[in-house]
């Protein structure tokens, strides 16, 4: 099905953190990470994801206040119930006639989000995915493999019906005998085996996005490149290498780094001229469950 990005927008968490000037026993894995600075929000997750849906409003009010359909994706939530999706459906006002549903998945939950909405916009005109995610807040003091990494993030992406774009290609891989290596107990801090994660990502995300690479390739649809999710310098740097050199690879870790979900979406809404070339881009998250969603999404001339 075809469909439009109408907008984009983000709330990055209010309080910088100066990596080195704060932890300087971290400044020996700047080269790894590239992230310089990373972020804190001491708003609620509610309220983080409602600053980056407003933002949206205002630049979409009319399109927002019909909008019928709200997949919010956090692993962030404060309350069991109800589902963080109604309580960002309250705060923006939507209509009572909507579907608000929460999706609990990490780096991989904005690609996934993106499919299912694309198929609720056979019901729906517009569809708004909100990502956000407070993983500071889950962090143990000292652990470096953590703390040098994540920022408090929220991001609002608002689809509607038709349009040039269309999901040529998805593939998904999950395997749940990694979950341990990206974890967080109940009443726990989380936990990152920092090397286990790369080499899964290097081994089989790699090979999974080749492949996606050459079944559009074959049908004539070569990628102008390929959106990543910002997990650090060193992930996106790998996997950029294997890549054909031919196919643009975006860094952009060190402007805020890792957001969790809300990466892509940011990319897409810092680097807009990847989505108007005509051809086709991939976007690909990958992490925590561990898991690793990859879709094509080709913007035909024939649909403008």
């Amino acid at each position: 099905m075809n469909f439009g990005l109408l907008d984009i927008q983000y709330q990055i968490g209010e309080i910088e953190i100066d990596l080195v000037g704060q932890y300087p026993e971290y400044a020996a894995v700047l080269d790894k990470t590239g992230m310089p600075r990373l972020y804190r929000s001491e708003q609620s997750v509610e309220d983080l994801a409602v600053s980056a849906a407003q933002k949206l409003r205002d630049r979409n009010g009319d399109v927002l206040a019909a909008t019928t359909a709200l997949i919010v994706v956090s692993q962030s939530a404060e309350y069991h119930l109800p589902s963080l999706a109604c309580e960002v459906h309250r705060h923006l006002n939507l209509p009572t006639g909507s579907l608000a549903f929460d999706i609990n998945q990490g780096c991989s939950g904005f690609v996934q989000a993106l499919t299912v909405a694309v198929a609720l916009l056979q019901t729906h005109e517009h569809v708004l995915i909100v990502c956000v995610d407070k993983y500071r807040s889950k962090l143990r003091a000292g652990d470096r493999s953590t703390e040098s990494v994540f920022s408090d993030a929220a991001s609002a992406t608002l689809l509607q019906r038709d349009g040039d774009l269309e999901i040529t290609r998805q593939s998904h891989l999950t395997d749940g005998n990694g979950r341990r290596f990206l974890a967080q107990k109940m009443g726990e801090h989380l936990t990152m085996a920092g090397a286990d994660v790369f080499l899964w990502t290097r081994n089989k995300v790699t090979k999974q996005i080749r492949t996606v690479i050459d079944e559009e390739t074959a049908l004539g649809r070569t990628p102008h490149s390929v959106i990543l999710h910002q997990a650090s310098k060193l992930v996106v740097e790998t996997i950029r290498d294997i890549l054909p050199k031919e196919i643009f690879v975006p860094i952009d870790v060190a402007r805020y780094g890792n957001t969790v979900s809300s990466t892509i979406p940011i990319l897409l809404a810092n680097y807009p001229s990847l989505m108007n070339q005509y051809g086709t881009f991939l976007l690909a998250g990958f992490g925590v469950g561990l898991s690793s969603s990859v879709v094509a999404v080709t913007r035909n001339a024939l649909h403008v």
